[in-house]
């Protein structure tokens, strides 16, 4: 009997060690540049000209630039929160980029805290032009902070070298403080959401309460507070259906601190697409309400392991059950990811066409 109870206990912590070795491949995450997407690079020429920017759902990427991250290679799971380019972002439907800068002598550096990227702001910008040449109808958000102190070798204000580079690309620079701009004054063009109020002449600025209603609840104490952070991405979600289609609402799905990017987006045990779910250590004999927008996986003999799921799919699945509904007042605004797949995309994008609020031409 001590026997059989000893091979009992031994034999059920084997299992639940070796669970996390099944794989979740869900499309609303991607961690692989060469997973399949479909080509989104005109979506936008579908949409009214006079729908306002602010009543619109955009897909948009949390730290877009941190890809192929090469100088820190040890913290790459820290750093990086996209696998894209920026043009591939693009091709793919992303609409709003969030741009990390840094003065580094009179030229501004991409960053993500004290971490170069590799890459200036230029190579952003050239990514939006190219795209907007081949794509006129459509258009791009930028979300630009001021990231990290400068360096010790800046000779003009932070002004006066952000014009610069407007002036560069005054060609597709909308310079607008509008906040009841339309997609048909803004086709072609890119616009500025400020971050920094140095920068507010250059748009619209992002730290206005009257403009901006914003869910960014980065910081993660523990894998455990996942699924808190969901719970307030949903509530964005509703609160930007049910609001007015003069502000503009952002719902980042992304978290850190004590939490891989990547974790926080997918779930998963380690960063690839395929990866497994990671378990939360919490079995459901049937009857448990503990995190329960979590799945409930591996179940046998009326037991369930609770495992992780990521905000990318959480977000995904409820905007299918929004999208076939009519009675929400507008669409879900602007939702940033990390590592955002083709089915996120893809869901967001089809909130503009909800029935009841369709946004699209006739």
């Amino acid at each position: 009997m001590k026997l059989g109870m000893t091979t009992g206990f031994f034999l059920g912590l084997l299992y639940c060690l070796a669970w996390p070795a099944y794989g979740h491949l869900d499309g609303a995450y991607s961690h692989d540049p060469d997973d399949p997407f479909t080509d989104r690079s005109q979506w936008m020429k579908t949409i009214r000209d006079d729908v306002q920017l602010s009543e619109m759902a955009l897909p948009g990427t949390h730290d877009s630039a941190t890809f192929q991250v090469t100088w820190y290679p040890v913290y790459k799971d820290v750093v990086e929160t996209q696998t894209l380019g920026f043009d591939k972002q693009l091709e793919y439907g992303i609409r709003v980029f969030d741009l990390r800068i840094r003065r580094t002598g009179d030229a501004l550096a991409l960053h993500h805290g004290a971490v170069f990227l590799d890459r200036m702001l230029g190579s952003a910008l050239e990514a939006i032009k190219r795209f907007l040449r081949e794509n006129p109808g459509e258009t791009v958000l930028i979300r630009v902070s001021d990231e990290y102190e400068s360096d010790t070798n800046v000779s003009q204000s932070l002004e006066y070298v952000f014009d610069q580079y407007m002036q560069l690309y005054s060609g597709i620079y909308l310079k607008t403080q509008n906040p009841k701009l339309t997609l048909g004054e803004a086709r072609g063009k890119f616009v500025v959401l400020s971050a920094d109020a140095r920068l507010n002449k250059f748009g619209l600025s992002y730290r206005d309460e009257s403009i901006f209603n914003i869910q960014d609840d980065y910081s993660m104490g523990s894998n455990w507070d996942l699924h808190d952070k969901y719970i307030k991405i949903k509530q964005q979600l509703h609160n930007a259906a049910a609001g007015s289609r003069d502000t503009f609402y952002l719902n980042y799905l992304s978290a850190s601190h004590r939490s891989f990017p990547y974790f926080v987006a997918s779930g998963h045990v380690s960063p690839g697409t395929d990866a497994a779910r990671l378990w939360t250590g919490l079995i459901d004999f049937g009857h448990s309400d503990l995190y329960p927008r979590f799945p409930r996986t591996g179940c046998t003999g009326g037991m369930c392991f609770i495992s992780f799921e990521g905000t990318n799919t959480l977000t995904r699945d409820d905007l299918k059950v929004l999208n076939g509904q009519s009675t929400q007042v507008r669409t879900v605004g602007v939702v940033l990811a990390d590592f955002p797949g083709d089915s996120l995309i893809d869901s967001i994008i089809r909130n503009n066409y909800r029935r009841g609020h369709n946004l699209g031409k006739d």
